[in-house]
């Protein structure tokens, strides 16, 4: 059965929107001590994404309308900006960038859609990040590295990028993955 715009949210969309916000969680923890390698603020999320695009194209693919992003990572905003509202901040951007590509293509049911929505998400949050620590990190050490990158653009638009492919890889996997559910009947997906 094809899930349509107007077909309202159920329990169970939420509670796989939850999953999946849990698996954005745990993939965050877990990448950390290699995000925290890379100089460049924002650009952290190329360790992030490859693991995280996994948990958010499983989650596009299983509830497949406009929203589907903004409730998993959203939630994962809300959480987060307990301990840093920038981390909230640029999770934010990032999940209005990806739903902008969902309300523009009419959900996320297609793969297309859902890499250009990875893509966009993590390329978002690697802009973002470096903006946030431009504009309101200044004089402490992650907003002063921002601004020394703001006079080379020539890190930050290649960082943006490898997010955004970083994100793809994590696509793929996850595309990977629901195919095999869908093979064994564990995940209705449009293809």
């Amino acid at each position: 059965m094809e899930k349509s715009m107007e077909q309202r949210w159920q329990l169970k969309d939420y509670v796989f929107a939850a999953l999946m916000t849990v698996g954005l969680a745990v993939t965050a923890k877990v990448t950390q001590p290699f995000a925290s390698a890379i100089p460049l603020p924002g650009a952290t999320t190329i360790a992030w994404a490859p693991f995280a695009a996994i948990f958010l194209t499983l989650g596009m693919a299983r509830l497949r309308r406009s929203g589907a992003v903004a409730l998993i990572a959203g939630v994962l905003a809300l959480i987060l900006g307990i301990i840093s509202w920038t981390i909230s901040a640029f999770l934010v951007a990032a999940l209005l960038a990806a739903e902008l590509v969902g309300l523009v293509s009419g959900g996320f049911a297609g793969k297309t859609t859902r890499l250009v929505a990875n893509m966009v998400f993590f390329a978002a949050t690697c802009l973002t990040g470096w903006f946030i620590g431009v504009t309101f990190l200044r004089g402490t050490p992650v907003g002063d590295l921002a601004a020394q990158w703001l006079t080379q653009p020539w890190v930050l638009v290649p960082a943006a990028m490898v997010s955004a492919l970083a994100g793809a890889v994590g696509w793929w996997l996850g595309e990977q993955i629901v195919f095999q559910l869908q093979r064994a009947g564990k995940l209705d997906v449009a293809r």
